[in-house]
């Protein structure tokens, strides 16, 4: 009894599940008027995150400065001019949070919302 109960406890504080696999979703800039696609591939090994990202499959980035947390996930994505800092909450099959574009003469904030989709 005392060991079904701690695989009880230890299946509830596991995390909501992997996030690796395909993430599809989009972003919408403060003041925006249209959504941005998203889409990326993870591969996740306990904390460390790799993969890609980018609007499409064709026009893909590889991710950065990764790292998860809990229910955290927090990784930087460059293209050409633009640095994107993502900060989302794993929520097991959606991820949503904030996300912070720089270039070097603007920075600009968005909100993303992602979701699962392999």
């Amino acid at each position: 009894m005392r060991l079904f109960a701690l695989a009880l406890l230890l299946a509830m504080a596991a995390p909501n599940g992997t996030l690796s696999g395909k993430w599809e979703g989009s972003f919408q800039v403060a003041g925006g008027e249209h959504d941005v696609p998203q889409l990326f591939v993870f591969s996740e090994d306990g904390k460390k995150l790799t993969g890609t990202g980018g609007p499409d499959g064709i026009e893909r980035y590889p991710i950065a400065n990764e790292l998860v947390n809990g229910d955290r996930v927090t990784f930087e994505l460059t293209t050409g001019d633009w640095k994107f800092f993502y900060d989302l909450k794993d929520t097991g099959q959606r991820m949503s949070g904030q996300l912070m574009l720089k270039s070097v003469n603007a920075t600009r904030t968005a909100e993303v919302s992602l979701r699962k989709s392999e």
